[in-house]
C-alpha cells in the first residue's frame, strides 16, 4: 500500500521537473513561432523567436521569420503614425474652418453695426433737417413771404397743373397720328 501512495507523489514530482526530453530543434522553434504568429499572438511569437535565435543564431528560417515580424511591426507603426497625422491634419483643418467662420461672422457683425450707426446718423440728420424746415416754415409764416430761391406752394401747384395739361395735349396728338386710317371702300366702275 505504501507503494500506491508513492506513485502519485512521484508523478507530481516528475511533471514538475524539467523534461529530459530531446531539446527543441531550430525547426521545432520555427514551427512554434509560426503557429503563434498565424494565431495573431505576435508577442509570444517574438518571444519564441528570441529564444530560438539565442539557441540557433545563424538559422536562416528563424532569421527570415524574425525579419518579417519586425518588418510587419514597423509597417503597423507607420500606418498608425499616418493615421494619427491625418487625424491631426483633419482637426487642424476643422479648427481653421471654424476660425474662418468666426472671422466672417465678426466681419458681418461689424458691417451690421456700421450700417446701423450710419442709419442712426441719417435719422438724426433727417430729424435735424426736419426741425430746421419747421423753423424755416414758421419763419416764413411770420413774414408771409418765401425766401429767395424758393417757390410758394400755390405757384408750384399751378405749374404742375400746366405741365400736366400740356402733357395730355401732346399724348392726344400722338394717339391721333398712331390711329390706323379708316378704310374706304372703293367702288369699281367696270
Amino acid at each position: 500500500m505504501n507503494r500506491l501512495m508513492l506513485l502519485p507523489i512521484i508523478m507530481v514530482l516528475a511533471s514538475s521537473m524539467p523534461s529530459f526530453a530531446q531539446p527543441a530543434t531550430a525547426l521545432d522553434l520555427f514551427n512554434k513561432a509560426s503557429k503563434e504568429y498565424v494565431k495573431q499572438d505576435k508577442m509570444q511569437a517574438l518571444r519564441t523567436l528570441d529564444l530560438a535565435l539565442q539557441q540557433y543564431p545563424g538559422d536562416p528560417r528563424l532569421l527570415k521569420l524574425a525579419e518579417e515580424l519586425v518588418k510587419e511591426e514597423q509597417q503597423q507603426q507607420q500606418k498608425e503614425q499616418q493615421q494619427q497625422q491625418q487625424k491631426q491634419e483633419q482637426q487642424q483643418q476643422e479648427q481653421e474652418k471654424k476660425d474662418q467662420q468666426q472671422a466672417q461672422e465678426q466681419k458681418e457683425q461689424e458691417k451690421k453695426d456700421q450700417e446701423q450707426a450710419q442709419q442712426e446718423k441719417q435719422k438724426q440728420e433727417q430729424e435735424k433737417q426736419g426741425q430746421e424746415q419747421q423753423a424755416q416754415n414758421a419763419q416764413e409764416g411770420e413774414t408771409g413771404q418765401p425766401r429767395a430761391g424758393t417757390i410758394a406752394p400755390q405757384d408750384a401747384m399751378r405749374m404742375l397743373d400746366a405741365l400736366e395739361r400740356s402733357e395730355k395735349d401732346v399724348q392726344e396728338k400722338v394717339r391721333v397720328k398712331l390711329r390706323p386710317a379708316t378704310r374706304r371702300s372703293i367702288q369699281k366702275d367696270w
